[in-house]
């Protein structure tokens, strides 16, 4: 089985923790499967204070006690805002790929790309599909109106009809190959394929996402 599914929490309690010394605790991978959780916690990841908020540097540990990195995701010297490249290392230091954070061809949406070492592959996704944009921006218009039914219903807070943006993105093969998606994050979830990407730069990747 090379498929695994899972999510990324941020909240108070997965951040209950110990974290590395330098470093904050950031938060949790878990498992799921339907609607619940699955099995013990895939990851915790470490994030480094000493790191920039817009090039955030982590590290990606076990759970289970005692502790062992998993792989550490830093930023490389001299990155501009955009792109930004990120080298990924297995516990043992070898560099097992790359994640670059950019923009899409035509400068219009994000970008994600991850190289892995191991198998010579190349994947890319980009944030937010077609469609998803051109309903964001069509019903821009009515978001006045939306903030105001936030605020007569929800005491002002966000509501689940204000729009946010399109964050869904696949990650798939940049040339030949499969074109199944090595990657995809839909409805907060992530779907990865180790078959097709090295564990650690899909666990990484949803570092990054949410760094």
């Amino acid at each position: 089985m090379t498929e695994l599914t899972f999510e990324v929490s941020r909240h108070a309690v997965a951040r209950e923790f110990a974290a590395l010394p330098g470093c904050e605790a950031w938060g949790i991978l878990y498992p799921v499967a339907g609607k619940t959780e699955t099995g013990p916690v895939l990851a915790r990841v470490h994030r480094d204070l000493a790191s920039f908020e817009e090039q955030p540097a982590f590290t990606l540990t076990t759970a289970a006690e005692p502790t062992h990195t998993l792989c550490t995701v830093v930023p490389q010297p001299g990155a501009a805002r955009q792109p930004i490249a990120y080298a990924v290392h297995d516990a043992h230091g070898r560099l097992v790929g790359q994640i670059t954070h950019e923009r899409s061809p035509r400068g219009v949406r994000q970008a994600w790309r991850i190289d892995d070492s191991g198998k010579q592959c190349s994947v890319v996704g980009y944030k937010g599909n077609i469609r998803g944009w051109v309903m964001y921006w069509a019903l821009s218009p009515f978001w006045v109106l939306f903030g105001l039914l936030g605020f007569l219903y929800d005491g002002g807070r966000p509501s689940s009809v204000t729009w946010g943006k399109p964050d869904r993105v696949s990650w798939r093969s940049r040339g030949g190959g499969s074109r199944k998606a090595a990657l995809a994050f839909k409805s907060g979830r992530y779907r990865g394929d180790t078959g097709l990407l090295n564990a650690n730069l899909i666990y990484a990747q949803a570092a990054l996402y949410f760094g």
